[in-house]
């Protein structure tokens, strides 16, 4: 290409589409290479006004006169080329495109039910969307789960491990594949693509996961809507289970398929990358929630100590009161195991030792609060984990700008 980029005409690539967030932010969707990008107002009227025929210098001077903003070539040609073009926003530099990235917290990603088929079974479950029938499978089931859930339910009742792990591991894994098909079938009926459906781990804990990032084209609404989809499908998969299980009078499978719903439930909570925290995501209209909740947080403290003023709207309140209670929640997690239940950490190496044993011990008997026993300190070993690494972070990029500055 053309090195005098002045006289170089941009064209913009074919399927870029724009989603409107704030009258401020916008979405800018590549579907064909998996980039969504969130830009702003500026960037996005200098995007409208590339129409394949001005040059970098003729759309300089268009978007003086149309915008009133002293800009110059110089600038346009530093947001095109060097900092877009990389996603495909232009044509003429696929040689360069950015490839997709898997999301940073989650590890060892590998698909197991690819696009194709995927595409083949949703569309068998479009019917559960329509919103006569989806109200009504929501209102009665979840008043049948609660009844049997208040009913049966009880933390402290043992069962056999190597039975129970085995039940445990199949009904998982059917309740997380259904939980992301129905967020592969909402997307798909709300004119979304979707990717595969695939595995990895998050926290110390497999996980599956659905490639529905297409949905920043759609409206907040149908995105919300996406979101919730997973667990709709699986309080649908619960209650068969349950209904199942009272028929057949077996406590197991009641005992494990409650558990599916707590975890249905415990989806909501927002302070882990969960269903709640995209749905809070989109109702704010922020992509990356952490970021923006905890710069609210720091905007504190700078009204505080440095005496900023703060010019909040009723989203960045909603970002500080999330930001506040994550940052809580993460301090009472930490005080708790380390002072209040030291033992969960001094006790783990022996109980992971106990747990492995356990599992060729015939009639071994075990409950949830067992099971807790062995998580809660794997997520504190993670939050530790990761402060440290944040806290590494920092350190080494202001130890690198003060190289800079004395070079």
């Amino acid at each position: 290409m053309n090195t005098n980029f002045d006289n170089y005409i941009p064209i913009l690539s074919k399927g870029i589409e724009f989603n409107r967030l704030t009258d401020d932010e916008f979405i800018l969707s590549n579907s064909k290479h998996k980039h969504y990008l969130k830009i702003n107002k500026e960037v996005y009227n200098l995007l409208k006004i590339i129409d394949g025929f001005k040059n970098l210098t003729e759309l300089t001077v268009l978007y003086k006169n149309k915008h009133n903003i002293e800009i110059s070539t110089d600038i346009i040609r530093n947001i095109l080329i060097n900092q877009l073009s990389k996603y495909g926003i232009l044509k003429g530099f696929e040689d360069s495109i950015k490839k997709y990235e898997k999301p940073s917290y989650l590890n060892l990603s590998f698909i197991i039910i690819n696009e194709k088929i995927l595409s083949k079974i949703v569309k068998y479950f479009h019917f559960l969307f329509y919103k006569k029938i989806a109200l009504i499978l929501i209102f009665s089931l979840t008043l049948f789960i609660i009844t049997v859930l208040i009913l049966n339910f009880n933390l402290y009742q043992t069962f056999n491990l190597q039975n129970s792990l085995l039940y445990f591991v199949v009904i998982m894994a059917f309740s997380v594949t259904f939980h992301e098909i129905g967020h592969a079938t909402s997307a798909s009926f709300f004119g979304a693509k979707h990717g595969g459906i695939g595995g990895g781990f998050y926290l110390f804990t497999p996980v599956y996961f659905a490639d529905v990032t297409d949905i920043w084209r759609l409206s907040k609404t149908k995105r919300i809507l996406i979101n919730l989809s997973g667990m709709y499908f699986e309080l649908i998969f619960c209650s068969i289970l349950v209904f199942i299980s009272l028929m057949i009078n077996n406590f197991l499978l009641l005992t494990l398929s409650l558990i599916v719903c707590i975890k249905t439930i415990f989806n909501l909570i927002p302070f882990l990358r969960s269903d709640g925290y995209w749905i809070l995501s989109d109702l704010t209209n922020k992509p990356n929630l952490f970021y923006h909740s905890f710069e609210k947080i720091k905007d504190i403290f700078r009204f505080i100590f440095q005496k900023k003023k703060l010019k909040w709207s009723f989203t960045d309140f909603i970002l500080f009161i999330y930001g506040f209670v994550s940052f809580s929640f993460i301090s009472l997690f930490l005080y708790y195991v380390m002072f209040k239940n030291p033992s969960s950490l001094l006790n783990f190496p022996e109980n992971i030792y106990n747990f492995v044993i356990n599992l060729f011990e015939q009639n071994t008997e075990f409950s949830i609060v067992k099971y807790g026993e062995l998580i809660i300190p794997l997520i504190f070993i993670y939050l530790v984990f990761n402060l440290m690494k944040s806290f590494a972070e920092k350190i080494k990029l202001k130890w690198n700008n003060i190289m800079n500055k004395s070079i």
